[in-house]
């Protein structure tokens, strides 16, 4: 049996109570004894609806939390780099108050030969310039002399000036380090602030998304007593459901251990549905399978009409390796004949109930013409 499970997702807040009121009522006609196979077939139908559009529901509120995540990720990832960026900057600031000290230290040396200078020149100075002359061996020795006190006077003043520039280019810098690493520490508050708000919203996601969990187990569990009143009529009209011996009809394992719906077939259908399992029972037979699940509708209820377009005989009449369908669904059933005995068809099919649980592989013997599932159309392949 085939059951589509792609819808619309939207948050609706009536949706609770709503459901609740409404699974109230079928779990109250659930209990009626007087029901038929058919009535009991539109209630689970209908659970399964409600079930679908509260998935849809949790599926809405799982992508938003998955979006919540993302972005969370991404600041987590700008943080880290902001921490980076702040570290490297301290790095800086380490590494220009070293220059700075080393100039300062620089400073002072010339400082003292400044000073030691100065003394000199006053010293020198102080004499008149014919003491000087007197004093020299020469005239020429006193203009070198005069040359060199000049020489070292001019260069003090320009060592002087380099090291005032340079205090002031390294002071100017680490202001304007200290201002950048301000402004990113800044920048990384509002990142940590963002952050809790999203954390927050993810948290209430999550919280609302495991209100609407309880919601479907709630109707899985008014389903599975339908599902049981459905098996026990059925068992009355003589129809027998075996589990079979976990071989799953040969279904190919990538398929039948994926979860139901999660993967596509050869043929373009859903795995471990009625109508993908009925297709691989055809090809394995070495027969031609139409790819009915590309660019069709591939409910099984369609399969007689396509069999028509494609020119594969359809009728009343079963045969071993036949595909069955029944329309006692919305959407149809599809089973594979494995043993005909007259009237009475053994078939395997995938994704009818067993103990319970959709998706699952199982046999079933009964009537052509009498079954509860309704009449049969046999489409030989």
């Amino acid at each position: 049996m085939k059951i589509i499970k792609k819808y619309n997702s939207r948050f609706i807040p009536s949706l609770l109570a709503a459901l609740l009121v409404v699974s109230t009522v079928f779990a109250s006609q659930s209990r009626s004894s007087a029901q038929s196979v058919s009535d009991l077939q539109n209630q689970k139908n209908i659970l399964q609806s409600q079930i679908n559009s509260t998935n849809s529901t949790i599926q809405g509120l799982t992508n938003k939390a998955n979006t919540l995540q993302n972005e969370v990720a991404i600041l987590n990832a700008q943080i880290a780099d902001m921490q980076n960026q702040i570290a490297t900057t301290k790095n800086k600031i380490t590494s220009l108050q070293s220059s700075l000290d080393q100039a300062q230290a620089n400073l002072e040396k010339q400082k003292t030969v400044l000073q030691a200078s100065i003394e000199m020149l006053y010293k020198n100075e102080g004499a008149s310039t014919i003491e000087l002359i007197v004093g020299s061996d020469s005239f020429s020795k006193f203009i070198d002399s005069q040359t060199y006190l000049q020489s070292l006077k001019d260069g003090i003043t320009t060592s002087v000036k380099k090291i005032q520039a340079l205090k002031q280019q390294i002071q100017t810098q680490q202001d304007e380090q200290k201002k950048l690493l301000n402004q990113q520490q800044a920048q990384q508050n509002s990142l940590q602030a963002a952050q809790a708000q999203q954390q927050s919203l993810l948290d209430q996601t999550q919280g609302s998304e495991a209100n609407y969990q309880q919601i479907v187990a709630g109707l899985r569990a008014q389903q599975q007593s339908v599902i049981a009143a459905i098996a026990a009529k059925m068992a009355a009209s003589g129809t027998t459901i075996y589990t079979g011996d976990g071989s799953n009809g040969g279904y190919p394992t990538v398929w039948a251990n994926a979860e139901q719906d999660s993967l596509v077939d050869s043929w373009g259908m859903y795995n471990r549905e009625c109508v993908s399992y009925a297709a691989f029972k055809v090809a394995q037979s070495g027969r031609y399978m139409p790819a009915w699940g590309r660019g069709y509708l591939a409910n099984a209820q369609n399969w007689p009409s396509l069999a028509d377009a494609f020119g594969i005989p359809t009728d009343r009449n079963p045969r071993v390796g036949d595909v069955a369908i029944t329309y006692n669904y919305p959407v149809g059933h599809a089973m594979y004949v494995e043993e005909v005995n007259g009237r009475m068809v053994t078939i395997s099919q995938y994704n009818w109930p067993v103990n319970g649980q959709w998706g699952m592989w199982s046999e079933m013997t009964l009537s052509a013409d009498s079954s509860s599932l309704g009449p049969m159309t046999f489409i030989h392949f």
